[in-house]
């Protein structure tokens, strides 16, 4: 593994999210977020603070809150504060020396330049002063998307959590 974006890229609910969970249970320096789903509703996971962030709401919840406090694609409703607050941990993390830092994941949100955007953009813009590595989650039908936005070509290497 000689480049520092590694990409781990599977179908949707195939359990990517649960294997980065046991991965990260074996090593040690690891940072970033994971997005698991917890009684059918998204959450943002801190690695580092081992907090969960309320990300997703049901549709009856969002008619609580003001639209500009909302982000809707497709049945889903998501919490921007949830994403700024995601947006907060990965900048944080990115400026500290961790050897891994995962971002889970970058979706149709992050393609339209919302979600995690533009914290992703500002991380991809610094790279080269992290000595660690990125790992991407990325639905398998989302790649080749995420790769041209992102101008990766030659930049990554697709990967996949080892249990050994």
């Amino acid at each position: 593994m000689n480049k520092k974006i590694l990409i781990y890229s599977d179908k949707i609910k195939s359990g990517k999210t649960t294997n980065l969970f046991k991965w990260i249970s074996k090593q040690n320096s690891v940072s970033g977020i994971l997005q698991p789903v917890v009684e059918d509703k998204r959450y943002i996971y801190s690695i580092v603070d081992k907090t969960l962030i309320q990300l997703e709401i049901s549709e009856k919840q969002s008619q609580a809150f003001p639209e500009n406090e909302l982000i809707k694609i497709g049945k889903y409703h998501f919490l921007k504060n949830g994403f700024d607050k995601a947006k907060e941990i990965l900048k944080r993390d990115f400026q500290k020396k961790y050897s891994w830092i995962v971002i889970d994941e970058i979706g149709p949100l992050e393609l339209s330049g919302s979600g995690l955007e533009p914290a992703i953009s500002e991380i991809f813009n610094k790279i080269e002063s992290f000595d660690g590595k990125l790992i991407f989650v990325i639905r398998d039908k989302l790649l080749n998307d995420v790769i041209n936005k992102y101008n990766l070509d030659e930049k990554y290497e697709l990967w996949c959590p080892s249990f050994d």
